[in-house]
């Protein structure tokens, strides 16, 4: 079968059919299990189930059946939607949401998996919680389950009706067939919450602790419109015996404008995180593609000396490292990439104080813009199509640094960007044809200078 150049074959998703959330990432006997929001059928969101892919590397991954698909009569029959997966007394339970007849007929649902695999499940009968009463809520989804000093919570992403009152409510599971309300954790009537984390509904709340410090990250969906994905760094007290959580600053988890609803898997010595990655070309190319949507790489988390969010890639993409190509390029050249995915670091060189600029592409072109004079990085992509809306997004880092390090993970039409400072845009960059060739240009002021290394990546297969 050909792949057209679009298509990811590093990131995880089956071969056809619509992807969206991730949900679960959870390790089980050696092995890592990601599941994901997934209609088999076509690349339309409708029909939603959980798909289900496993690794034993986080670098090969096989496509498993399908974990959960909607059951006429049962409390998800309008939908298997997102959650989380946990380990409940040593049976993998999938907690998740299902939808009945509409989006406020929501309920947090429970299945327990029948083997070690992870292949079969069981789902329960009754719901673990519903919509609290007495609130006017506009969502309730996307159940998150943590454990702070040996007592067991959850999340869910919710909104009051009115316009701008995102919340999280907050449940008590030690029992996880039984859950207790306990009221919202936080709300966007916390004037940091407000300041970087604005939204009708937060979607997907996922709570971390990284280092000293707890990470709530919360996906910012406004007015029926999925917009970024903020996080809010702070502190979590659990010594009234009910968790408040205050945070102290916040800003964006990727800068990008192809990423969002992101899914956290904290392990002993990490945190790693995936995110979903949409399409951002018109609907006639999606259907013709069979395809649509895909998880980013996996990334691992970090607080740094700032307390700011950063997000590298997994340690283990290393491994994938083949052939490299190395060049030194001036202002105004170029180089024609190797093909195939691709791990590129360059270490930019800007003249005191004048801004330079990476571009990437062959038909449309990606540009990323930084200005070391005020830290300002602006990205663009500029395209040439008219069904493809042109793209634009900004990120900042320390001024007055002459010299920036910039990683490129390529695969298919998916960017990830890595920049210094936790500054990191996904983005979608399409091939004009069926031509794989891509350019990587540098522009600036005399004295610009991109010392580029250029990987090319090996693409294994499934286990």
């Amino acid at each position: 079968m050909t792949v057209e150049p679009a298509f990811p074959v590093l990131h995880v998703r089956p071969p056809t059919g619509w992807v969206n959330d991730p949900n679960g990432p959870f390790r089980w006997n050696g092995t890592y299990h990601l599941f994901y929001q997934h209609n088999p059928s076509a690349p339309v969101h409708a029909q939603i189930a959980w798909g289900h892919s496993s690794s034993t590397d986080l670098l090969r991954w096989r496509t498993e059946p399908v974990a959960l698909t909607p059951t006429p009569g049962h409390l998800d029959a309008g939908g298997c939607w997102s959650g989380c997966v946990v380990d409940d007394a040593g049976v993998p339970t999938a907690v998740y949401t299902g939808i009945g007849d509409g989006v406020l007929d929501a309920s947090v649902c429970l299945a327990t998996a029948d083997d070690d695999t992870l292949r079969s499940w069981s789902k329960q009968p009754a719901a673990a919680a519903r919509p609290p009463e007495g609130l006017d809520l506009l969502g309730y989804r996307d159940p998150f389950v943590f454990t702070v000093d040996g007592r067991r919570y959850a999340l869910v992403g919710a909104g009051l009706a009115g316009g701008g009152a995102a919340t999280v409510l907050l449940y008590a599971c030690d029992d996880l067939r039984a859950w207790t309300y306990l009221g919202p954790l936080l709300d966007t009537g916390d004037a940091v919450a407000k300041a970087h984390a604005p939204a009708d509904i937060w979607e997907c709340p996922q709570l971390v602790r990284l280092a000293d410090r707890w990470v709530l990250i919360v996906s910012l969906w406004t007015d029926e419109v999925l917009g970024q994905v903020a996080y809010l760094a702070g502190d979590l007290d659990v010594s009234g015996g009910v968790p408040r959580f205050t945070p102290t600053h916040g800003g964006l988890v990727d800068s990008g404008r192809d990423f969002y609803a992101p899914a956290v898997l904290p392990a002993p010595d990490r945190t790693l995180m995936w995110g979903w990655t949409w399409e951002d070309r018109g609907e006639t190319d999606v259907l013709a593609s069979g395809w649509a949507g895909a998880l980013t790489l996996p990334r691992e988390l970090s607080l740094d000396a700032a307390g700011r969010l950063v997000t590298a890639p997994a340690r283990e993409l290393h491994a994938l490292r083949g052939a490299a190509t190395t060049r030194v390029l001036g202002a105004q050249e170029s180089l024609l990439l190797p093909s195939g995915p691709l791990d590129i670091e360059i270490r930019l060189h800007c003249p005191p104080d004048r801004p330079a600029t990476l571009a990437l592409g062959s038909g449309d072109e990606l540009t990323v813009t930084v200005d070391p004079a005020t830290g300002q990085v602006d990205l663009r992509r500029r395209v040439h199509h008219a069904d493809r809306a042109a793209r634009a997004a900004a990120g900042r880092v320390t001024p007055h640094t002459n010299v920036v390090d910039v990683r490129l993970l390529l695969d298919g039409s998916i960017v990830e960007l890595f920049l210094p400072d936790g500054v990191v845009f996904t983005e979608r960059l399409y091939p004009a044809s069926t031509s794989h060739d891509t350019v990587l240009h540098v522009r600036g002021a005399p004295g610009t200078q991109a010392e580029v290394t250029a990987w090319q990546l090996r693409t294994p297969g499934a286990q």
